[in-house]
């Protein structure tokens, strides 16, 4: 009994150590998501980011809504790297079939 207890303590531990990551881009999607959407907005958007898309939008949101916030226009592409324009084009993806 005390095997099957442990097995399940060291696999429940596993599970929120590995989720953890997931649940600190998805708290970090949203502040920045929410810099210039509604909360409803940006949780529909976060649930269409794909996982591996999550990171770059995470940055390129981070650099969109710096140089608004700075300047006043809207980001030049040219400034971001190739992950970043990715990660950017799935949170336009995504903001369209959440509309």
């Amino acid at each position: 009994m005390r095997i099957i207890c442990r097995g399940f303590v060291a696999a429940s531990l596993t599970f929120l150590v590995l989720g953890l990551p997931a649940v600190a881009q998805t708290d970090e999607f949203m502040k920045e998501c929410l810099v210039t959407a509604s909360q409803k907005m940006c949780e529909c958007i976060s649930s269409k980011i794909p996982a591996d898309q999550r990171a770059n939008a995470i940055v390129g949101l981070r650099k969109s809504n710096a140089s608004v916030s700075v300047s006043g226009n809207l980001l030049d592409p040219k400034t971001l790297n190739q992950n970043e324009m990715q990660g950017l084009n799935a949170v336009v993806a995504a903001q369209a079939y959440c509309m």
